[in-house]
C-alpha cells in the first residue's frame, strides 16, 4: 500500500482496477455508488445506483435508469453530476465529477437492454413513473408479476422506459484512510496525460 500512496500513476491504476471490479463483483463497495445531480427544481438529489459499465479507455461510467424518473428530468437541464464511491475493506473513497448524457432508443441503449436480466427488466414495467404518489405502499408493477419474473416477450414493454446514463469522468478526488496517516489526491482527467495534485485529507 505504501507504493500505491506514494506514486500517483499507481493510484490511478488502482482506481481503474477497482472500478472494473465494481462492475463485475456485486459485493465490491464500488458496485453501488451514490449518484448526485441537480433536479428540475434546482435542488440537489442523491441516490444509490448500480455501476453497470466502466470504459477505462474513454473514462466513462454507466448506469441504467427509468426514463420517467426525476433524475432524468434534471439531467436534461444540467449535465454536471457527481459520484461517491466507498469501499470499507480497502478504505478508499472516490468523489468523481462527471458530465452525463442520456441514451435511449438507440444502439447504446439496445445493447445494454439485450444484456439485462429479466429481473432487471421487470423494474421498467411499472405502470406509473417512479416517484408517483399512491394512497398505499406498492411497487407499481402489474399484480400478475408479484413474486415472478416477466416472460422475455412481456419484458420488452419495459424498453420504452429504459435508458443508459453515461457519465464522462472529469476529475477524481481519491482518499485513502489509514491509521498511519490519510492520503488524498486530486486527479484531473486529461486524455493520456492526467494532472495530479496532492491535497491535505
Amino acid at each position: 500500500m505504501n507504493q500505491l500512496i506514494e506514486k500517483p500513476d499507481d493510484i490511478y491504476a488502482n482506481i481503474v482496477s477497482n472500478l472494473k471490479k465494481g462492475v463485475k463483483d456485486r459485493r465490491h463497495g464500488f458496485h453501488t455508488p451514490v449518484f448526485s445531480n441537480i433536479n428540475e427544481k434546482g435542488l440537489l438529489n442523491s441516490r444509490v445506483v448500480v455501476l453497470r459499465q466502466f470504459d477505462s479507455n474513454k473514462m466513462r461510467i454507466n448506469f441504467h435508469s427509468d426514463l420517467r424518473s426525476n433524475k432524468i428530468n434534471g439531467l436534461k437541464l444540467n449535465s454536471k453530476t457527481n459520484f461517491l464511491f466507498y469501499d470499507q475493506k480497502i478504505k478508499i473513497q472516490l468523489r468523481i465529477a462527471t458530465d452525463s448524457k442520456i441514451y435511449c432508443n438507440n444502439d447504446i441503449a439496445k445493447q445494454a437492454w439485450n444484456k439485462a436480466s429479466l429481473s432487471s427488466r421487470k423494474c421498467y414495467l411499472t405502470e406509473d413513473a417512479p416517484g408517483t404518489i399512491k394512497t398505499s405502499a406498492t411497487d407499481g408493477l402489474p399484480k400478475h408479476l408479484t413474486d415472478i419474473e416477466p416472460s422475455r416477450d412481456e419484458s420488452e414493454k419495459g424498453y420504452a422506459n429504459f435508458s443508459v446514463v453515461s457519465n464522462q469522468i472529469q476529475s477524481i478526488d481519491w482518499l485513502y484512510l489509514s491509521a498511519s496517516g490519510h492520503r488524498r489526491l486530486l486527479i484531473k482527467i486529461n486524455g493520456n496525460q492526467n494532472n495530479y495534485k496532492w491535497l491535505i485529507p
